[in-house]
């Protein structure tokens, strides 16, 4: 946090910068940020950060400043999760970081004729060791990679905090490099070789214990859209894109076999599965518009609707709980998230959490839902994350960014 105070003072002593409160006032606001180190669930202290951020205010090309003495700059705050991390019932982290930029709309055109936006980002690791009852903030070694790392990255779910080893938290930066903990976070040792990528052709992802794996190679059709869903019998499932199958690898991606899910003519939208044993597929028709609910319970062996289950909506981004539980988003402009309890035929809302929740995944016991991105023009910014310990029942909100 010093480097940044370091930054603003040089910053404030600018000309040609003109913010709209006074030195002392900036610099004793980015002093009270960096004392705030103990944070309580669900309060939002980790905002005043923000202020935390160097404003760099560009001059227009005739030297005139980019705002008044009078308005001042217009900001954009944004809040990005990178992942969430629970090594046990009781520990978790989530590495986070604000940005801060000026306003588009304020940003004249450079020579290519689109505008020259810069960010300030802070990446902060927040941790907690009851359960999220509580959250302490912990400094972060060097800023968290968001592409360019060897391997492909999700939004919120990133493979740039993950657990290597047993009771080690590790965080990947930029060209592979990266740091270890031993002690949640209150202090880092950087590795002195990169991460490891795997070998030629393999394909990384992030597994169920939060390591890294890699498969011998990357199944047909994988992306953001057709994720690898690692079963905790060793298997990895994805959906067919276009076509109604799976493909299952049970050789660690050495192999591939693809399984047809149900008649031709339809399309499977998602997999999920907990055990590699009951494996469900979302299978839309012709149209798009509709979806059946399809059900294995040997593994792929054989195929069939669920009993009673009409899908109210298409599915998406699915997580199966080792109660047996499916919870999974609906994927339409009305979001929500939903859970059909096993042994059940009606899905409920999941309350408690933002009803925009984007992505979910399991991660040591716990349930994530994420939003993954915020933004606002104030500083105060939503929550991005919220873990649950019970399969969902209740939730706990991650301190915001």
């Amino acid at each position: 946090m010093r480097q940044f105070e370091d930054r603003l003072r040089a910053e404030l002593s600018r000309t040609e910068a003109i913010v709209t409160v006074s030195k002392e006032t900036m610099l004793a606001r980015v002093a009270r940020a960096r004392r705030r180190r103990t944070l309580t669930a669900g309060i939002g202290a980790l905002a005043g950060c923000a202020l935390a951020l160097t404003i760099i205010v560009p001059t227009l090309s005739g030297g005139g400043p980019l705002g008044t003495a009078s308005t001042g700059p217009r900001l954009i705050h944004q809040g990005e999760l990178v992942n969430v991390v629970f090594t046990d019932s009781t520990h978790g982290y989530a590495l986070q970081q604000r940005c801060t930029m000026l306003h588009p709309a304020d940003l004249l055109p450079n020579p290519q004729g689109t505008p020259d936006v810069k960010r300030e980002c802070e990446a902060t690791l927040v941790a907690t060791s009851d359960a999220g009852a509580t959250w302490e903030e912990r400094a972060v070694p060097a800023p968290p990679a968001h592409k360019d790392a060897g391997v492909e990255l999700v939004d919120g779910h990133s493979m740039m905090l993950w657990v290597p080893t047993p009771g080690t938290l590790a965080m990947g930066t930029w060209k592979r490099r990266y740091w270890t903990t031993t002690d949640g976070g209150v202090t880092w040792q950087e590795s002195p070789s990169p991460y490891e990528l795997g070998p030629p052709g393999s394909y990384g992802i992030l597994g169920a214990n939060n390591q890294h794996v890699f498969l011998a190679s990357a199944p047909p059709d994988v992306g953001f859209k057709s994720p690898v869903v690692a079963a905790s019998d060793g298997s990895y499932w994805i959906r067919c894109e276009g076509s109604p199958c799976v493909r299952v690898s049970r050789d660690q991606g050495q192999t591939w076999q693809t399984i047809q899910v149900q008649q031709p003519g339809n399309a499977s939208w998602w997999v999920a599965t907990a055990d590699g044993q009951t494996v469900y597929v979302g299978v839309r028709d012709s149209s798009n518009t509709n979806e059946t609910l399809v059900r294995s319970t040997d593994g792929g062996v054989t195929w069939a609707p669920v009993p009673g289950v009409t899908m109210p909506f298409r599915g998406s981004g699915p997580v199966v709980m080792p109660n047996g539980d499916l919870i999974l988003s609906r994927a339409s402009a009305e979001v929500g998230l939903f859970r059909l309890a096993a042994g059940t035929t009606t899905f409920q809302q999941v309350t408690g959490i933002p009803a925009n929740a984007s992505v979910i995944y399991l991660t040591g016991g716990w349930l994530v839902a994420a939003t993954v991105h915020g933004e606002s023009e104030t500083p105060d910014l939503n929550h991005l994350a919220y873990v649950s310990p019970d399969n969902g029942v209740t939730w706990i909100p991650v301190p915001k960014p």
